[in-house]
């Protein structure tokens, strides 16, 4: 009976004990907290702000966004980050880095939304997130249209046609870019004939950052197209 009656009496200790422990780590968790809005980055490093696909407008976002990480969980692509303690009050709330993995538009993460600061789309050509842009000349699909018609040339000047001697010019043409757009044909077209050479057409782009993750893998290094983020934080909002 003594037996019982001291595990008992331990057991109950160690429930004590572990509820002492989570009592004083939700106390310093919430003392943290309180106190991240504080630790602010200079502003201008938070230009630039890719929301997932269906945000609200970023000052209304910011109020009903609750930090629940629900709309990650639901990202397959595992498109969705979170902002770090170090972005002041962005501070656990969800971006999207073409970076790590772009947006396929999937339509996932607002349904499981619980407070509406990302809404479910019907259309995908209706989302905006960003724009995009390109440069010609990182892209390798220019690349080889340039050295073909380089090569063109020499031989209408009754010269011998030479090999490029760089080994990213002899890798184009490409055309990834293109593939892997949930719009192309709207926001992407290729150039007729033209070694798959992307046009952009910034209109029509959503920003969901596809092809600027297709491109890192392709050209392992800087993009030739990438994500231009034109959604800004209140503060400079308001500044300007």
């Amino acid at each position: 009976m003594a037996t019982a009656r001291r595990e008992v009496i331990r057991t109950m200790a160690v429930g004590v004990g572990f509820a002492l422990v989570g009592s004083i780590a939700h106390f310093l968790n919430r003392t943290r907290l309180s106190q991240y809005p504080i630790v602010k980055r200079p502003y201008e490093k938070l230009v630039g702000i890719l929301r997932p696909p269906g945000a609200l407008p970023e000052r209304d976002f910011l109020a009903a966004c609750i930090r629940c990480y629900k709309c990650q969980d639901a990202c397959e692509p595992g498109a969705i980050q979170f902002y770090t303690e170090a972005d002041g009050d962005l501070f656990h709330s969800p971006y999207v880095d073409p970076a790590k993995n772009g947006c396929t538009l999937c339509n996932a993460c607002g349904p499981v939304c619980p407070t509406g600061a990302l809404l479910a789309f019907d259309d995908k050509t209706e989302v905006e997130m960003g724009s995009v842009e390109l440069r010609e000349d990182l892209c390798l699909s220019y690349k080889a249209k340039r050295i073909r018609e380089e090569q063109d040339l020499l031989v209408r000047l009754g010269r011998k046609p030479t090999e490029s001697d760089a080994h990213a010019e002899r890798r184009g043409p490409c055309g990834e870019c293109y593939m892997f757009c949930p719009l192309r044909n709207r926001a992407i077209r290729l150039v007729p004939g033209a070694f798959l050479a992307p046009l952009i057409f910034t209109e029509h782009c959503v920003g969901c950052g596809m092809c600027e993750d297709i491109c890192r893998t392709v050209v392992r290094g800087e993009p030739a197209i990438r994500v231009v983020r034109t959604r800004k934080h209140p503060a400079l909002e308001a500044a300007t």
